[in-house]
């Protein structure tokens, strides 16, 4: 069942099947995505942040809600602009999914916009869709009242923008901070990152508490989902892992782990080795130094 978000003209769902009930406009929420559509005829994707490939495969789940026959002729606007950083593995992972599945969805869209505002992480989207070459005429614009226009939904616009506000409510500090440290050395000083931020270290851990957070937690953060990626792309030890996430060692990284995911590191990579490969029989190796 449907809910409404204050007084939007957007119900949010909690999963796609939601998506073929009678015409509405109804949007799917995830960690660094959105999907919507308004009755039938158009479909939207706004991403945030850094997708990682998680998240990806949830996107690609999306696009398959467009291979329905029900939706014949809808066009598609993907919006790009808050796309922060891109974790190149897990574009991968998505063009390889999108261009298997390319033949069944094609054919259902009339056209589709990339809405982007420049830079390599639109560049690297951009790049994914002339690789992927689908059958249906693709533009990309950075006017998004061309955008709007281009796929017929100016009607919805202002209520899709005003939607996307909503879901981008984090502080622009920590936004902009998130964004930083995806892009700067993983072992920078705390005044680098200001200096990088155009402010000094105290100004920006003054505005980090009024936004409820400080450096040190967003940077713990950071690490953490650095580790990750890592944890689930490579096989490398403890040691060698806390030194591309900028951890002061390993028995730091465990600590974080253990503090924020109730798991160790090894624990983390053996559960998502055995979601990723469900039905391969056998586990993945651990590292003699991963605890």
């Amino acid at each position: 069942m449907g809910r409404r978000e204050s007084n939007e003209a957007f119900t949010l769902v909690p999963s796609l099947q939601e998506f073929f009930g009678p015409p509405a406009r109804r949007y799917v929420l995830r960690r660094s995505f959105a999907y919507w559509q308004a009755e039938r005829r158009v479909f939207g994707m706004m991403m945030w942040g850094r997708p990682e490939e998680a998240d990806v495969l949830e996107m690609v789940e999306a696009y398959e809600v467009g291979a329905n026959p029900l939706f014949r002729g809808h066009t598609s606007l993907v919006d790009v602009r808050d796309l922060e950083s891109v974790d190149l593995m897990s574009f991968e992972t998505m063009l390889a999914h999108l261009k298997q599945r390319r033949d069944a969805w094609s054919p259902n869209v009339g056209k589709q916009v990339v809405l982007h505002r420049g830079g390599f992480a639109h560049a690297a989207v951009v790049g994914m869709f002339q690789f992927l070459k689908p059958a249906h005429p693709v533009e990309f614009c950075e006017d998004p009242g061309a955008a709007f226009e281009a796929v017929d939904a100016v009607d919805v616009r202002d209520e899709v923008e005003a939607l996307k506000a909503r879901l981008l409510g984090l502080p622009e500090p920590v936004r902009r901070l998130r964004a930083a440290l995806d892009a700067l050395p993983p072992d920078v000083a705390p005044a680098a990152i200001a200096k990088h931020l155009g402010t000094s270290i105290r100004s920006l851990q003054r505005r980090l508490t009024e936004c409820g957070t400080s450096l040190r937690a967003e940077k713990q953060l950071h690490i953490l989902r650095s580790a990750e990626r890592l944890l689930e792309t490579t096989e490398l030890d403890l040691d060698a892992l806390a030194a591309r996430v900028g951890a002061s060692s390993g028995s730091h990284l465990v600590t974080l782990f253990r503090q924020h995911h109730k798991t160790t590191p090894g624990a983390f990579r053996i559960a998502r080795h055995r979601a990723q490969r469900p039905h391969a029989g056998e586990e993945p190796a651990k590292s003699k130094s991963l605890r």
